[in-house]
């Protein structure tokens, strides 16, 4: 019998930046009741920046302890793989995330004190990204997220990007975790070239519940920020919504909806989320979920989805549970946010990652995979199957005239400007959910 090897394609090749350690990951769930995740790789020692052969040494040990089970951070990890082949371990890096401090000017209700107590760094975060960046470690990178913290508090954010783009491959972008609540110019410069993508959480649509939401009252400097970064460049501007307790009522709902058409902000990118802390999403999220989608699309915004955070946690619903969504489906004219799949109304998915597999095992798409084509611009996906469906070339998509539904989170500004490239008509791009 052949050995069978666990690996996870985070430990294999991304890396967390944090102040007082490197982490493996920032995937959060919830195994036996307890919830794991931010698994870390090194332990920072005061004034001292690990090299790329720590990294490699401690991707070696973690490996080691999830083929036995021994670490507790990895236990019943959705993203462990398993796996004829040993997995090979380098120094290479093709996801870097950035939060070397815990400094905000916000204190969010749904955050904790890892984002915002005020850590700095223990090292030189820009001596170890330039021993990074000249060693060829970022040459296959992909991608840098920015968090924190609020990343553009520190005075190095312009200086560590620029360093990064000096080594790193044409095609990585940034994505910047910004709440949005100072100006910050270099954020509109590196918009305007393309160079990085931007997400803001909002949470809230009046100034009340965002003090409430978000710890203080900058609701109005919020809005007018994003209003001068969606003019530089929208389509790499995304508005995030995370459902809590406090911010589901219609006033906020509707305020946000409204408040986002006021302020031009209707090319960007919406993301609908909820508090990961939560380990079940109720029937009240759900219900929220579409009166803010339906919201959206009243005033005029197009481009807005779920992301992984509901999918991980949507589960089928149970008879009673249809029956209340079916009527507050027909109660307020949202049947036009139902995706429907059937031999009348075949689907595109596009996005073969784990969003598009929740979608296809955990609702009715379970039992109407003939009408559904799915597909992902990522080579090494095409061909192979996910959910017993055959991942096509997005090439494809221009040979049937079937809707088009985007499922994917960070990559969702992509897909949809590589739609708009192959001259597909904005029409048959649609977005709601799957029952």
């Amino acid at each position: 019998m052949s050995k069978i090897y666990k690996s996870c394609i985070h430990i294999e090749s991304s890396l967390y930046v944090a102040p007082n350690e490197i982490r493996a990951c920032c995937q959060r769930f919830f195994y036996k009741d307890k919830m794991r995740g931010d698994t870390r790789l090194l332990e920072i020692q005061e004034n001292k920046s690990p090299s790329t052969n720590d990294i490699i040494n401690a991707r070696n040990k973690l490996l080691e302890e999830v083929q036995n089970d021994k670490n507790e951070s990895c236990l019943g990890c959705p993203f462990i793989t398993k796996n004829l082949e040993k997995p090979i371990v380098n120094e290479k890096i093709r996801y870097l995330s950035i939060e070397h401090h815990s400094v905000c000017n916000l204190r969010c209700s749904y955050c904790s004190e890892t984002y915002w107590g005020g850590k700095r760094s223990k090292y030189n975060v820009i001596e170890f990204i330039k021993d990074l960046s000249e060693n060829g470690v970022l040459s296959d990178c992909k991608q840098v997220v920015w968090g924190g913290g609020e990343p553009t508090l520190d005075k190095t954010f312009e200086i560590l990007v620029n360093e990064i783009e000096k080594y790193a491959s044409p095609k990585l972008y940034h994505r910047v975790f910004t709440n949005s609540v100072r100006y910050h110019p270099a954020i509109e410069t590196f918009l305007k070239k393309n160079l990085i993508k931007i997400v803001t959480s909002l949470d809230a649509g009046t100034e009340e519940t965002f003090k409430k939401v978000r710890g203080r009252v900058k609701f109005e400097e919020v809005f007018s920020n994003l209003k001068k970064y969606a003019s530089a460049n929208p389509n790499r501007v995304t508005i995030k919504y995370i459902l809590t307790d406090d911010n589901q009522n219609i006033e906020d709902l509707k305020g946000f909806a409204e408040k986002c058409l006021e302020n031009n902000l209707i090319e960007c990118c919406y993301q609908v989320s909820m508090n990961y802390k939560n380990e079940e999403i109720s029937i009240q999220y759900l219900k929220s979920i579409l009166l803010l989608m339906s919201l959206m699309k009243k005033n005029g915004i197009k481009k807005f989805f779920c992301d992984d955070h509901i999918s991980q946690r949507f589960k089928k619903l149970n008879g009673n549970d249809r029956i209340l969504i079916l009527n507050l489906i027909k109660e307020e004219n949202l049947e036009d946010l139902i995706v429907k799949v059937d031999q009348d109304n075949h689907l595109n998915i596009y996005g073969a990652g784990d969003i598009a597999k929740n979608i296809i095992n955990k609702t009715i798409l379970k039992k109407d995979k003939n009408f559904i084509k799915l597909f992902d611009s990522d080579k090494s996906k095409i061909g192979n199957e996910l959910s017993g469906l055959v991942i096509e070339n997005p090439v494809e998509i221009k040979n049937n005239k079937n809707r088009i539904f985007i499922s994917a989170a960070q990559a969702y500004d992509d897909i949809f400007s590589n739609l708009i490239s192959m001259n597909i008509d904005k029409k048959r791009i649609i977005s709601g959910i799957f029952l």
